[in-house]
């Protein structure tokens, strides 16, 4: 039986298909950061920079590609931290 807890959003919202590992691999992140507390956040940031990277490519000032992966980002650790409550 595999007792390995898995912190990833994923995870929290029920999913017992995406592992820990899974994330770390799917977004490059340290693979040591699975299954533990700390992966969330790493994903946010890694995210965050994606998001804003993507939105300056297609265009967007720099200003509003910040605020707007900001508020994504913003809205993913409200959403975290409603589901480890």
């Amino acid at each position: 039986m595999n007792n390995v807890k898995n912190y990833n959003i994923f995870a929290l919202k029920g999913d017992t298909q995406t592992s820990d590992a899974d994330v770390c691999e799917a977004l490059g992140l340290d693979p040591n950061l699975a299954n533990t507390p700390e992966l969330n956040e790493a994903a946010i940031r890694k995210m965050h920079k994606e998001n804003y990277d993507g939105y300056i490519k297609q265009g967007m000032p720099s200003d509003d590609a910040l605020a707007k992966a900001d508020k994504l980002a913003y809205n993913a650790r409200k959403e975290i931290r409603s589901l480890t409550k």
